[in-house]
C-alpha cells in the first residue's frame, strides 16, 4: 500500500487539499502568465506531470482513483468499465523508490500489476463487480503474446489514448528509465489496447496465478 494514506486520516486530508491548491495555484499562474507571454503556455507540457503528481491524493479520496494494488489504478470505474492505469508518480514516490533500478524494479512493477488483475477476479467472484464489466487499459508496456495468452484482445490504441500518452511524455520518460536501469525512450507511438470482460478474466485466473508465482519466484532470486 501508498505509505502516504498510512498517517492519520485527518493527515491525510489535510496534506491532499494543500496539494489540490498548489496545482490550482500553479494551473492559475501558468494562464496568467501565458495571457502576458504565450511563450508561457509551453509550460504546460512541464505543469501536466506536476499536476499529475499533486492531484493523485485527491482523486484517491474522492473515488476517481480506484487502486486494485498500489500500481495499478482504475480512473472513474464503473460496473459497465474498468480503465486501467499504471500507478501515477505519487506512486512511484511512495511505493516504489525502495526498489533497485532495472530488471527488478520493473519485475515489481508487473507483480502489482498482476496483484491488481488478481484483485479484480477476487471482486468479480464476490459479486462486487458484474461479471460483465469490460476492463480496458492502454500502454506501450504490454507484452502483447503473454496477454494474449492471458486472454486479453489486443488491439491499436485510439488516437485519443495516444495523444493523452504524448501529453504525459515526461513522467512517462522518467518512469520507464527508472525501469530500464538506464535512460530510455518509450515507443509511445506503438501502444496498445488491451481489453477483457469480466467473466473471461477470472476464466484466465490460473494462467494469471502461475505467472505471478513465476515473477515472484524470479524476484526473490534478485
Amino acid at each position: 500500500m501508498n505509505y502516504f494514506y498510512k498517517q492519520f486520516k485527518i493527515l491525510v486530508w489535510i496534506e491532499s487539499f494543500v496539494l489540490l491548491v498548489l496545482g490550482f495555484v500553479l494551473g492559475i499562474l501558468l494562464v496568467v502568465k501565458g495571457n502576458e507571454n504565450a511563450m508561457y503556455y509551453l509550460g504546460f507540457f512541464l505543469y501536466v506531470p506536476i499536476s499529475q503528481f499533486l492531484f493523485t491524493p485527491i482523486y484517491t479520496l474522492t473515488g476517481g482513483y480506484t487502486y486494485y494494488s498500489p500500481m495499478l489504478l482504475g480512473y472513474m470505474a464503473n460496473d459497465a468499465k474498468i480503465d486501467l492505469h499504471s500507478g501515477t508518480s505519487f506512486d512511484h514516490l511512495f511505493v516504489l523508490r525502495k526498489y533497485p533500478l532495472g530488471t527488478p524494479l520493473r519485475n515489481r512493477i508487473l507483480l502489482f500489476h498482476l496483484e491488481g488483475l488478481l484483485q479484480l477476479i477476487r471482486l468479480i467472484e464476490e459479486k462486487s463487480i458484474p461479471e460483465s464489466v469490460n476492463i480496458v487499459g492502454t500502454s506501450y508496456f504490454f507484452n502483447d503474446r503473454t496477454l494474449t495468452k492471458l486472454g486479453f484482445q489486443i488491439e491499436k490504441a485510439s488516437l485519443f489514448y495516444r495523444i493523452n500518452l504524448f501529453i504525459n511524455f515526461i513522467d512517462l520518460f522518467w518512469m520507464y528509465s527508472l525501469s530500464q536501469g538506464k535512460l530510455a525512450i518509450p515507443t509511445l507511438w506503438d501502444a496498445k489496447k488491451a481489453s477483457i470482460q469480466g467473466n473471461q478474466l477470472v476464466e484466465n485466473k490460473p494462467k494469471l496465478q502461475a505467472l505471478y508465482q513465476h515473477l515472484q519466484a524470479k524476484q526473490a532470486k534478485v
